[in-house]
Formats: structure tokens, sequence, C-alpha cells
């Protein structure tokens, strides 16, 4: 029989190995491209999920007290990140700015993906604890997706100065 202390632990490997996954793609990414400004949007994605990966370890190490309390003082704050993908032009757009967008809209998906799945642990968790962590997890993952709206809204900002 599984204790509850086991079944934390699992489910922290479980959002670990999610996290891990989110910043190999990253990585992979930024090893395939060759514009630099695409490397750097990759280089502060891969920054933001290393600062999730780095919480879900130290609750790994450190217990969770420190998220439980967390997240019940977030709890009435937190808020869904915005899912709407990014428009910034179309197909037709200069290379460059047409890598952006689509990198800027492929890595929304993928992170709200994670953002929904780390939500359906916490509803569907048998455990208080389990659930609130996903909770907590959950909004640092809605954090890295806000992060990744300001950088890329910032192209279309750049884009419009100079038209």
């Amino acid at each position: 029989m599984i204790n509850a202390q086991d079944s934390v632990k699992y489910m922290l490997n479980l959002a670990l190995a999610t996290a891990l996954n989110d910043l190999q793609f990253y990585l992979d990414e930024a090893a395939a491209r060759t514009a630099p400004e695409v490397k750097a949007l990759l280089k502060v994605l891969a920054e933001s999920e290393e600062t999730l990966i780095a919480a879900i370890e130290g609750m790994m190490i450190g217990g969770v007290t420190t998220a439980m309390e967390e997240v019940l003082k977030l709890r009435d704050s937190m808020i869904p990140p915005n899912e709407k993908p990014f428009n910034f032009g179309s197909a037709s757009s200069p290379g460059l700015q047409f890598e952006r967008w689509s990198l800027c809209n492929g890595a929304l998906e993928r992170d709200i993906k994670a953002y929904h799945f780390y939500i359906s642990i916490a509803t569907r968790a048998k455990s208080k604890v389990v659930s609130r962590l996903f909770e907590y997890i959950a909004y640092l993952k809605g954090g890295h997706i806000e992060r990744l709206r300001r950088v890329c809204e910032s192209f279309g900002d750049a884009e419009r100065r100079y038209e």
C-alpha cells in the first residue's frame, strides 16, 4: 500500500518530469535555431522553466510545507493565465518575425497544456496535500506563462515602433 508521503513524492516526480520535458523542448529549439533573437527568447523561457524545476526540487528535498502555506495565502488571488494565442501577423510576415510569433504561440500552447495538466491533478487528487501542491505548481506555471506573454508581446511593441 502506498502511504501519503510516497504519493506526494510520486506526484512531485511527475511534475518534475513534465517541467524537465518542457525545459528540454526549449533547449532543443534553441539548438535548432540560428537567429539570435529567437535563441534569446528560448533562453528566457528555459530560465523560467528552470525556476519551476528548482521549486519542485526544493519541495522534494525540503518538504511541501512552504508550498502548502503559499497556496493558502495565494488561493484567492490565483487567476488562470490568459490562453488566447498571440495574433501578431501572418505567414507572409518577414522570416524572423514569423519565426518568433510561431515560436511564441507554440510555447504558449505547450505551457497551457502543462498548466491544465497540473490543474487537473489538483482537481482530481484524493489527497488535500497533493491537491494544494499541484495548485501551487499550476500557480508557478501561470507565472511562467505570464512571463512568456510579456516577452512575446514586446516583439509586437518593438515592431509597431519601427513601422
